[in-house]
């Protein structure tokens, strides 16, 4: 008899591991005696003195800084944004997703027409234009003086998370609406609060855990855009979109100051699309064998 072994999917292993090592080290750089301060100059030497594999593990960029630290920390950073405007995205868009679905009619309506609006407009001018007020209003207002440009940023990127959530989600909404086990519950007299949380949301779940995944990985490429643009956290701060501005104009000279930051970047969003993608597979298979 012959044993039956499955395959190990490696993509996935693969893309998990990067995303918790990834993790790991960005929230614990503080901590870790072998990752310098991202503003820490080398002693032995300013500019790109040293390259990949030497005493700096990517090398070092214009200002003698150590560009793995750089990295890591631009991943705190950009990992801290998209989670934290996946999450705002997710729990605003979801709830008007399920309403629109569940009750239809004409919240149904407003809440499409919200979306369309939403949706039609560049998302990547729409960002700038509220970036770039939220910047006068903490200029010109003390009342806005707590409104930096880490929250500016994740509220701006939530904002423009929540029109996809909520048409996914609605669209979820009004087909899992039909389904035997809600319908059993509202001709037991089950209210619509009762039905929408009991019923509806855990069944929501599987797939949004993919949308989120792949939300996150969207979330982090419009980060680094608008770093890239020059609408970034405050300095001296890293992100991967200014590591990759601040040196490309050096990359013939020392190119892993830009294609470092690009190599991380590609590998995070590649991982949590992999994620995403396993996930949603997954989510199918139990669909189509309900």
């Amino acid at each position: 008899m012959s044993a039956i072994t499955k395959k190990r999917d490696w993509p996935t292993v693969l893309a998990a591991a990067w995303l918790i090592g990834l993790t790991i080290l960005a929230f614990t750089a503080d901590y870790l005696p072998f990752i310098r301060g991202y503003a820490e100059s080398s002693p032995e030497g300013i500019g790109f003195s040293k390259g990949p594999f030497t005493s700096f593990l990517l090398g070092s960029d214009q200002l003698g800084r150590d560009v793995f630290a750089r990295c890591i920390y631009g991943a705190q950073i950009s990992l801290r944004i998209a989670l934290f405007s996946i999450i705002i995205g997710t729990v605003v868009g979801g709830t008007l997703g399920m309403v629109a679905g569940f009750f239809g009619k004409a919240s149904d309506r407003a809440i499409s027409a919200f979306t369309d609006v939403m949706l039609a407009f560049p998302p990547i001018v729409i960002a700038i234009l509220v970036t770039g007020r939220f910047d006068a209003l903490r200029k010109n207002s003390e009342a806005f003086s707590w409104l930096s440009r880490t929250w500016s940023i994740t509220f701006v990127l939530s904002i423009l998370a929540i029109a996809p959530l909520a048409r996914i989600v609605r669209a979820q909404t009004l087909s899992i609406s039909q389904r035997e086990f809600v319908l059993a519950a509202r001709s037991l007299g089950a209210r619509n609060g009762r039905v929408l949380v009991r019923e509806i949301l855990p069944n929501l779940v599987p797939a949004m855990v993919s949308v989120i995944f792949t939300g996150v990985a969207v979330l982090l490429i419009a980060e680094g855009g608008l770093a890239f643009l020059g609408y970034s956290i405050e300095l001296p701060t890293p992100t991967w979109g200014r590591l990759i501005a601040e040196n490309r104009n050096f990359i013939r000279e020392a190119w892993w100051g830009t294609i470092m930051p690009c190599v991380m970047l590609f590998a995070t969003v590649l991982s949590f699309n992999v994620l995403g993608d396993r996930i949603a597979r997954r989510f199918d298979i139990r669909e189509a064998a309900l």
